[in-house]
């Protein structure tokens, strides 16, 4: 009975820090309810930036077609559906667009600078509408995910959940307490921290990524132990064996 209680405790001592907890992998399992943080949800409004690419579309009720002509791309091949031309904000923040020229949009929203286009235009078409958006939304998700890499994506609203999405999830040794956000706004880098296991997140000013984040996952201890020097994690797990071993010897001498 005593040989079988000792080999019990030396499968534990080997096996605790290498297994992974059921409760390790579930997110949402803390903080306040769902129904507590059934809160309006507000639109999550970016700021551009410099190197964004802007598919800005106008109409106008201009009567004479070669006056909107240079806001039209041509036809895509076979015939597909038209898409918006797309202007660069170069290094001052500006864009060159036909008719008006160059216009800073560095710091606007999207809707701040379709604003801003509207106006500029109506001095040479007849109520323009314009539509601004950022197609080329870009974030990096690294660390413990299947498919680390850079995503680009069409449209504006991304939230950290689904960029992890993007990036395959979190493997089995991704570290769900500690995900760091890294940031870049006017030149200055801030880190935010979110924590997939409290639900509070959802309400987390680094929920809803903005352009250029870079999403880091860190590995839980278990992976960290899995990827040790071969010495180091055989010495690790030889010296409680031995000790214990030593110690059944002793009683089954006796």
């Amino acid at each position: 009975m005593t040989y079988w209680v000792l080999a019990g405790a030396v499968f534990c001592l080997i096996t605790q820090n290498a297994c992974i907890q059921h409760q390790q992998l579930v997110n949402f399992d803390s903080g306040p309810s769902f129904d507590s943080l059934a809160l309006p949800v507000q639109p999550h409004a970016l700021r551009i930036q410099p190197d964004d690419l802007l598919a800005i579309s106008v109409l106008s009720q201009t009567a004479d077609p070669q006056i909107t002509a240079p806001f039209r791309s041509p036809n895509p091949a076979g015939g597909g559906e038209q898409e918006s031309p797309k202007y660069l904000v170069d290094a001052g923040g500006k864009i060159n667009m036909p008719l008006v020229g160059k216009v800073y949009l560095v710091g606007l929203t999207t809707q701040d600078a379709r604003d801003t286009l509207e106006g500029r235009l109506s001095q040479f078409l007849k109520k323009p509408i314009v539509n601004v958006r950022i197609s080329n939304f870009r974030f990096s998700v690294l660390g413990e995910v299947n498919k680390a890499g850079t995503y680009t994506v069409p449209y504006e609203q991304v939230n950290v959940l689904e960029a992890l999405g993007q990036a395959g999830d979190l493997t089995k040794y991704g570290n769900r307490d500690n995900v760091l956000v890294i940031r870049q706004t006017n030149g200055i880098r801030q880190y935010g921290r979110l924590n997939l296991h409290n639900r509070e997140i959802l309400q987390s000013p680094y929920f809803y990524l903005e352009q250029n984040d870079i999403i880091y996952v860190e590995p839980l201890k278990a992976k960290v132990g899995d990827t040790a020097d071969a010495t180091t994690k055989y010495l690790q797990w030889a010296l409680p064996v031995v000790s214990v071993i030593t110690l059944l010897a002793t009683l089954f001498v006796k």
